[in-house]
């Protein structure tokens, strides 16, 4: 019930802020939610069960190594984030994830077809994006929020 509240409430609110529209925002869609990004943040993302199922079916015995793997990574990950008080979200691959530029809204894709774990880093200031491996999240984390940083959207 208060998760149910919890979004009629964030609807509510994105629905009154249509000025919006003009600024650059990383914005999610997951089913019926809608979240927009105004801050810097990081997205975990993990595979979802349907992913799952069919890594496994592709994979056979494999899957569970790489699994295994990928968990201690994104362990790793998320206690680097905490270390540094830095916001991030745990979602599975099925939210899409769109970045808005001068109300025009362009689909983040992982072109990593092979990289079922990755983290999404998100300057909103800059308006700019990286999709990331947990492998070497922090080296990319650091490089990504640095002064001399020149990843860009489109990258």
């Amino acid at each position: 019930m208060k998760k149910t509240l919890f979004i009629f409430f964030c609807l509510i609110f994105f629905s009154f802020h249509a000025a919006l529209a003009g600024q650059n925002n990383l914005i999610l869609f997951e089913k019926k939610t809608k979240i927009i990004f105004d801050k810097d943040i990081v997205i975990l993302v993990t595979p979802s069960e349907n992913t799952i199922n069919k890594l496994k079916s592709n994979m056979g015995d494999d899957f569970y190594v790489i699994a295994d793997d990928a968990n201690y990574y994104f362990f790793l990950v998320y206690n680097y984030l905490k270390s540094i008080n830095k916001p991030y979200l745990i979602k599975n691959d099925e939210a899409i994830f769109y970045f808005q530029k001068n109300g025009v809204l362009h689909k983040i894709q992982n072109n990593n077809s092979h990289l079922h774990w990755w983290a999404l880093l998100y300057k909103h200031n800059e308006g700019k994006y990286k999709i990331v491996s947990f492998i070497d999240f922090e080296d990319e984390y650091k490089k990504f929020i640095s002064d001399g940083d020149t990843y860009s959207k489109n990258e």
